[in-house]
């Protein structure tokens, strides 16, 4: 796979549906963690008012946003760290955010990591980047499959169903606000703030 054929060339909105099931590897001082995408949110850039380059705000720490697809950037929210991967081509700073992984490689690890066990290990976009480890914005600018992350060629598990719903935290920013751009694998029990009663526990929602 080109990795950035593969992140320019089709829509962003398809693309955060896509990643679904593709593996996502870190590997860092500590050991290497891997997981199953399972749940993501496209920004739009320019146009969505949620994004961070909304309006076409260029700063330093948001330049990875402008360059090729497939580029990292980490920010903080508050005291948390999130990652985008930046879509289409340069200059046109659209965005997915990575907000869930299921856990397949370095389990022990992330859970030394996080203090938690079980599906709260990495349900969320902060809680997998402090279960893998990721303490810092070091790695921001780096590009996807040429360092120390790696997204899989070709889809690891297959989802039974995507479910499309608004985004998470994306508040007083109408239409943007209802938008169904955050998609996850349905059932799957590291979806963030996925209800009990709605997890499949069988297959976690996988073919």
């Amino acid at each position: 796979m080109n990795i950035q054929k593969y992140f320019e060339s089709a829509e962003t909105m398809d693309l955060a549906q896509d990643m679904l099931g593709h593996t996502f590897t870190y590997t860092s001082d500590q050991g290497l963690f891997s997981g199953l995408i399972v749940e993501t949110e496209a920004y739009l850039g320019p146009i969505d008012m949620a994004a961070h380059s909304y309006n076409g705000r260029h700063t330093k720490a948001n330049d990875p946003l402008y360059q090729s697809g497939g580029t990292i950037y980490i920010y903080s929210i508050h005291s948390w760290l999130d990652m985008d991967i930046s879509i289409q081509k340069a200059g046109t700073p659209n965005g997915i955010l990575i907000r869930g992984l299921q856990p397949l490689k370095g389990i022990d690890l992330m859970e030394d990591n996080r203090k938690k066990t079980g599906f709260e290990v990495s349900n969320g976009p902060a809680k997998w980047m402090a279960a893998f480890g990721i303490k810092n914005k070091d790695l921001s600018g780096t590009k996807l499959n040429d360092g120390n992350f790696i997204f899989s060629e070709k889809k690891v598990q297959t989802p039974k169903e995507i479910s499309a719903t608004p985004r998470i935290g994306v508040k007083n920013k109408e239409p943007w606000t209802s938008k169904n751009m955050r998609f996850i694998v349905k059932g799957n029990p590291y979806v963030s703030k996925l209800p009990k009663r709605d997890m499949d526990l069988d297959s976690y929602g996988w073919l």
